[in-house]
């Protein structure tokens, strides 16, 4: 379904920049009617004109419910836009899933990709949380609405720009897979306290809306001023430390979101809110309790009152702007899940920024490298991909020459937005060339829908597949004095280079005049990218498991046709006294054995088990060498030969 579009004045295809691409798409009913003690009066703002739902209650006679989504800032940037008449844009939702919506753009190069900002700096996601709330605290004795909690609720909904209501079931959707018995007390409240609109602004009602209710329950509450960035750091690896404060002092703590105005947001205001506050909540010894024991993690560098305890190491590293892009519009929840885990403050520009600096704080910097190369695997995830229309010969000066016969832009917009729409990849067509992000599946088939266009049947072309890879992965995927790229490239003949990008990653371009040879080539590729997983051995049983000269691990990692590689162990004690491990131990192999990672590490920890068991066994003390089962043997040139390599830690392997 169009939802808006307008008509440009008409521009020659060679020299028009055309552009597709798909944002997640969410739309939102409001609760059932006859399930609502509560409505705001100042969210009709957000909700469109009221539809036909099916309802869970058939004797409601399927009363029309009101609908909101996450596309309100993008139409109306997209109307302006095509009111300006410079740029031709459109954007549509798609009609099977409904779960995105793709916006087209055609018109001058820079005008463009200046639009395409626009657009992006309009994206919100948007959702629904909730708290739960016990009767007395809600009705009054003839059992209406109190109407203390009635202005509470309105002033949280006018102040973060949601709509609040009071519900006497809770949908399931909202109801965790596993929850924590708190989780558990909530859920199974009489009545529910529900904040929708974008995720930002819901984050900052569900904190008003449980101080609430910690206020009704004669709770004291106190409020830290402390910088964003420095949460995570406070907070520890795993939130370990701000665990240990709620399980000392019995407060409850509450912070904001990590990753606050990276997308924009339905209140115009949003700009002006603290995402410094942490609120601790409890008896009132225990709150001052709790925040002392928070003074002492902080640093004086940032808050001068509080003494020195968490040092801090930043670093900036570069990722390009269009996967950072993507990693914002798909991925956010894993660099949350990042920066818990490694108590790290990631710091990217806002979406559609067009800016590739990206900067990482931690208290440590052993973690910020940890953290830097974790980011830049997930932006290894992200492809990119050209394909070329040439006349299959060169000019004068050796350039191919291109198509004089060019399909008119609206040919071309229709096709990439229907190539965006059913494979989720952004696609640009500039001069005969297109360029295609996405993931791997996503940008694979987007080639391929390019491909079957019907507009240049007898024209040549050349593919290029463009993969992102960890520089301590090159030696891996090169193979041994490149023989594994040398024969992917003899065997479905296609060009394959290395390119260099920064401290980190690399580029690996695959190349090809012929499309299907393209296919096969990355089919092969890809057999061979490293497949890896990381754990944590005690320090003591390294020596153990490497056995004497090595041969212990060279059989296992024979067994399993696998990597092993071991490294020094790192404890981190905080100020707490919580100790933390980094991974120590990592098992890698081609992507064709993944299935060999576990059993192997499952080995591993058999052994571990096994010198555990042995009193007062010396570290040096040999372990059972590892079992030799015919199933688990792989032809000679597996890649336990790569342990030959200088980087290797084990004595190489004589043959």
């Amino acid at each position: 379904m169009t939802v808006s579009h307008a008509s440009a004045a008409k521009m020659d295809s060679y020299d028009t920049l055309t552009t597709s691409f798909s944002v997640p798409y969410i739309m939102i009913l409001e609760p059932e009617p006859v399930d609502v003690v509560f409505t705001s009066n100042d969210g009709f703002r957000l909700w469109n004109d009221p539809i036909k739902a099916q309802s869970s209650h058939p004797a409601d006679g399927n009363e029309p419910v009101r609908s909101f989504d996450n596309l309100g800032g993008i139409r109306r940037t997209v109307d302006a836009i095509n009111e300006e008449r410079n740029v031709n844009a459109l954007v549509i939702v798609e009609k099977r899933s409904c779960k995105s919506a793709t916006i087209t753009m055609s018109g001058p190069s820079a005008l463009v990709l200046t639009e395409r900002a626009k657009v992006l700096r309009q994206y919100y996601e948007i959702g629904i949380d909730h708290v739960g709330i016990d009767t007395f605290q809600l009705l009054d004795t003839r059992g209406e609405l109190q109407s203390k909690v009635r202005d509470q609720l309105e002033a949280i909904a006018a102040y973060t720009s949601t709509t609040v209501f009071v519900t006497k079931v809770l949908d399931p959707s909202l109801k965790p897979q596993n929850p924590s018995p708190l989780e558990l007390e909530d859920i199974w409240k009489p009545y529910h306290i529900l904040a929708y609109g974008d995720l930002d602004s819901i984050a900052f009602a569900k904190t008003r809306m449980a101080l609430m209710i910690d206020e009704m329950n004669g709770l004291f509450i106190d409020r830290m001023s402390v910088p964003l960035s420095l949460h995570p750091l406070l907070a520890g690896r795993d939130q370990v430390n701000f665990q240990k404060v709620t399980q000392d002092t019995g407060t409850k703590l509450y912070t904001p979101t990590l990753f606050p105005r990276v997308h924009s947001s339905m209140d115009e205001n949003h700009a002006g809110r603290d995402y410094d506050e942490i609120y601790i909540v409890g008896q009132e010894t225990d709150v001052d309790n709790a925040r002392e024991m928070i003074e002492n993690l902080a640093s004086p560098a940032l808050i001068p009152a509080f003494i020195r305890k968490v040092p801090v190491f930043s670093k900036d590293f570069v990722i390009q702007f269009a996967k950072i892009d993507f990693l914002l519009l798909r991925s956010l929840d894993k660099l949350e899940e990042l920066s818990r885990q490694n108590g790290a403050f990631i710091q990217f520009p806002n979406l559609g920024a067009a800016r590739s600096l990206v900067s990482v704080q931690c208290p440590s910097h052993i973690f910020v490298e940890k953290t830097i190369r974790a980011v830049a695997k997930l932006a290894c995830d992200v492809y990119s991909a050209g394909y070329w229309i040439h006349e299959g010969r060169a000019d004068d000066k050796g350039y191919l020459i291109q198509p004089r016969n060019l399909p008119p832009v609206s040919a071309i917009r229709e096709a990439l937005e229907r190539i965006s729409s059913t494979s989720g990849a952004d696609i640009s067509f500039l001069k005969c060339t297109f360029d295609v992000t996405g993931d791997a599946d996503a940008a694979k088939s987007a080639v391929s829908q390019i491909r079957g266009l019907p507009f240049w049947p007898s024209e040549s072309h050349q593919v290029r597949f463009r993969i992102e890879l960890s520089v301590d992965q090159r030696e891996f995927i090169a193979g041994k004095k490149n023989g594994k790229v040398n024969r992917i490239m003899s065997t479905a003949h296609v060009w394959i280079k290395f390119e260099p990008f920064n401290e980190y990653n690399f580029f690996v371009d695959l190349v090809s005049t012929n499309y299907a040879a393209a296919l096969f080539g990355m089919q092969l590729l890809e057999e061979e990218l490293p497949a890896e997983i990381s754990f944590y051995i005690p320090e003591a049983y390294h020596r153990s498991i490497i056995g004497t000269g090595g041969q212990q691990i060279q059989t296992l990692m024979r067994k399993y046709n696998v990597f092993v590689k071991f490294s020094n162990a790192f404890e981190q004690v905080s100020d707490l006294g919580i100790v933390s491990r980094i991974d120590n131990v990592v098992i890698r192999c081609p992507a064709k054995n993944a299935d060999s990672l576990l059993p192997a590490k499952h080995e591993i920890h058999e052994i571990v088990q096994y010198l555990e068991n042995q009193p007062n066994q010396p570290q040096t003390q040999q372990a059972p060498q590892p079992q030799q089962h015919g199933h688990h043997q792989h032809n000679s040139h597996s890649y336990p030969a790569q342990s030959t390599q200088p980087h290797s830690s084990y004595p190489p392997v004589r043959r």
